[in-house]
């Protein structure tokens, strides 16, 4: 699933592709409920942005919320040219359209709709605010659980998913990715959240992290060998989590027989 640098990237590429373009006659795949009679149909402008995991497209100035599944992606073709998988095409006057791409069909968007609630604030354009909520909220009991399972959780890390979170524990030595979220923040806080600034930022400069179904936006071949120490080395340690995911660690934190590292 794209993370926080895919999101951004997402948010450039169409800020890039409609710039000085006028767009009209918004149009949806018919398998959608969405109603495009409650946007403008006329000679609107597009611009987008990106916070976690999350991304506004704005048309002028109604926003629609989007969420970009597990493969969604914004294209831009010749108009009559769009992917057959295309739930959201904006035609410009200049012939082309802007085309919201979704083979699995896992995105979603929220027409009017800003930021959720239920997610935090984006660690690398919010960094105040995001240690400020993390702080805040130690004493509940999301931070019983592992570290390895917190650093997933959006209300408090927006934007990190799984191969964000192999990456940053990685680079805390001695960070066991199985200790309990609240003693691992009360030791190694600072490092922590420095590295959910860091190495999403590392991973948006190096063009995104080429994860399974998802491709630079720009063409680019994103150099991962620079950033990815953890996530996919055949030489770490891998098992899949209480929530079914797979998390990659070094495997002097593999734990035994008896549940000890």
């Amino acid at each position: 699933m794209p993370e926080l640098a895919e999101l951004r990237l997402t948010a450039d590429y169409i800020n890039e592709a409609a710039k000085g373009k006028s767009f009209k006659n918004p149009k949806r795949n018919p398998v959608h409920k969405w109603d495009p009679l409650i946007i403008p149909r006329e000679n609107y402008g597009i611009t987008a942005q990106s916070r976690g995991k999350e991304l506004i497209l704005y048309m002028d100035q109604y926003p629609i919320r989007m969420s970009m599944g597990m493969s969604g992606h914004f294209r831009l073709t010749e108009t009559g040219k769009e992917h057959k998988h295309s739930h959201l095409i904006f035609e410009a006057h200049d012939g082309t359209s802007l085309s919201f791409v979704d083979v699995r069909r896992f995105g979603k968007w929220w027409p009017n709709r800003y930021w959720s609630e239920d997610r935090g604030p984006d660690p690398t354009t919010e960094f105040g605010q995001f240690c400020d909520n993390l702080r805040d909220n130690l004493g509940r009991p999301a931070f019983n659980k592992p570290i390895c399972e917190v650093l997933l959780n959006q209300k408090y890390f927006n934007g990190i998913g799984n191969y964000l979170r192999a990456e940053i524990i990685y680079r805390i030595p001695n960070l066991n990715p199985f200790l309990i979220a609240r003693q691992a923040l009360s030791i190694y806080f600072n490092e922590i959240t420095e590295l959910c600034y860091k190495i999403p930022l590392e991973a948006y400069l190096n063009g995104g992290g080429s994860i399974k179904d998802w491709d630079n936006p720009f063409g680019v071949k994103a150099s991962t060998d620079k950033f990815m120490k953890c996530y996919g080395n055949p030489e770490m340690a891998k098992e899949k989590d209480k929530n079914g995911r797979m998390i990659w660690y070094h495997p002097k934190f593999k734990l035994d027989a008896k549940g000890v590292a």
